[in-house]
């Protein structure tokens, strides 16, 4: 039986208006350098804070640049009438 001649695309392109995973991360890896900076700042300076801070916000992006990406939420069931 010969093949469809449907092309169907997977990727980015199928739904546009989304972004490639690549560029979505940006927003991870801008908290990672801000959170890497932060701990080192605290440790030069003698700031436990700042130290503290920036740990926090690094493991955070860490934490962000390995999760999956987000599936579409199901709606709630409604109650029958």
């Amino acid at each position: 039986m010969p093949r469809s001649e449907d092309v169907r695309t997977t990727g980015p392109e199928a739904r546009p208006g989304l972004r490639p995973r690549a560029y979505r991360r940006a927003g991870a890896w801008l908290a990672m350098a801000l959170g890497v900076w932060a701990a080192v700042a605290g440790a030069t300076l003698p700031n436990g804070l700042v130290l503290a801070a920036g740990l926090v916000v690094a493991a955070l992006a860490v934490n962000r640049l390995g999760a999956e990406p987000r599936t579409p939420r199901r709606p709630k069931p409604v109650a029958p009438p």
